[in-house]
């Protein structure tokens, strides 16, 4: 009994002198340790640094500090050198910065971002153009299952698909090709999107000025990643960029708006891709109104057809074939373009296309076209 006693008494000792200090320490954690003050204190500090930037967030969410990180900047510029053989007509020749882009995107959140873009064309936009400052809305929660948006400004308006693989623009963006400021709807699926938008045009019939009376609308469908096709509406295909009325005379001749259609194809199938498109004019045009544009007739319509072989990441070969109808003197265009990747950002293109126009001044022509393409 003594001896348990003994070892009894030593055992509590012992307890008690390691759990008098913890006793201490718990009821001041920071007494007498320097290093636990300064750590509670830099926390503190750094808790309020914390607390400061959220409340300047707050007060200006799109700062530019803010954004720095949610900038994207992209460009391209263009060199090219051109012939140009008619029959029976004089040869010429050029070479040219033929364009330069400038292009700004900004995702400042999931559901809120803008684009810019400034172009330079020589001889057609001088010395600079803003061709495009939309702002996009995203709608935060799902519709239907579907993802909901506006964009709003100076955009290219979806009339038309364009896709080409050659160095000239189709007859078909000749003729369609619609750049307003305009405010546009979206509704997008897994494999459709749905865009409708209303704008105010530069092209009124007579007695029907300064409203927004023109609409546009296109449906595009994507089954599968290699193939997709889609058409698209607008309300007046005066307003194309390519001004198919004389605008000093348009409320004498322009009576009515002529409605335009389009519809394309795209297919990409192994080392091969096709494009086809087609776009025409629903209506008649005025008959005054023959002959003082590219209107050769009262009813244009365009439409292109384009195979393109890409062996490797390199090489693309391509050829083209399309006609204009009651536009631009009637011409049908084929030839082909045979491009190569110098580097990453860089291709190199040579181009021939022959034209055969019905028009009085529609003498057959050879073009040739070679360009040097930077894009970043």
């Amino acid at each position: 009994m003594h001896h348990l006693s003994r070892k009894f008494f030593t055992t509590a000792l012992a307890v008690a002198l390691i759990a008098s200090p913890m006793a201490v320490m718990a009821a001041h954690p920071g007494d007498g340790n320097p290093e636990i003050e300064n750590l509670k204190r830099r926390i503190e500090a750094l808790e309020a640094e914390k607390a400061v930037a959220e409340a300047e967030q707050e007060k200006s969410p799109l700062s530019l500090g803010s954004l720095a990180d949610k900038i994207e900047l992209h460009g391209l510029v263009e060199l090219e050198a051109a012939y140009n053989k008619p029959r029976g007509g004089d040869e010429s020749s050029d070479l040219a910065l033929a364009t330069v882009e400038l292009g700004l995107d900004i995702q400042a959140t999931d559901y809120l971002g803008g684009h810019i873009l400034l172009l330079w064309e020589e001889g057609e936009t001088e010395p600079i153009d803003l061709d495009e400052a939309v702002i996009r809305l995203t709608y935060p929660r799902p519709l239907w299952g579907m993802t909901a948006g506006f964009t709003g400004g100076k955009m290219y308006v979806p009339f038309g698909k364009f896709n080409s693989f050659m160095i000239t623009d189709p007859l078909t963006l000749d003729l369609g090709e619609t750049n307003q400021s305009a405010g546009m709807l979206t509704l997008e699926g897994n494999k459709w999107l749905l865009q409708a938008g209303a704008f105010s045009g530069e092209t009124d019939t007579r007695g029907d000025n300064d409203n927004i009376d023109s609409f546009v609308a296109a449906l595009e469908i994507q089954p599968t990643e290699q193939l997709g096709f889609g058409i698209s509406l607008i309300s007046d295909l005066a307003e194309s960029d390519l001004e198919l009325v004389d605008e000093d005379n348009a409320d004498l001749f322009y009576t009515s708006s002529v409605m335009g259609a389009s519809a394309w194809l795209s297919w990409q199938f192994g080392q091969f891709g096709f494009e086809a498109e087609y776009l025409t004019a629903l209506d008649n045009f005025d008959r005054a109104l023959v002959g003082l544009t590219d209107l050769t007739g009262r009813r244009p319509s365009a439409w292109n057809l384009e195979l393109a072989w890409m062996p490797n990441d390199r090489w693309q070969i391509a050829g083209r074939f399309e006609q204009a109808d009651d536009f631009q003197d009637d011409v049908t265009r084929y030839g082909g373009t045979v491009s190569y990747g110098l580097f990453e950002h860089a291709v190199l293109a040579l181009e021939y296309l022959h034209g055969d126009a019905k028009g009085p001044e529609g003498d057959p022509d050879h073009t040739v076209t070679a360009q040097l393409a930077f894009e970043f």
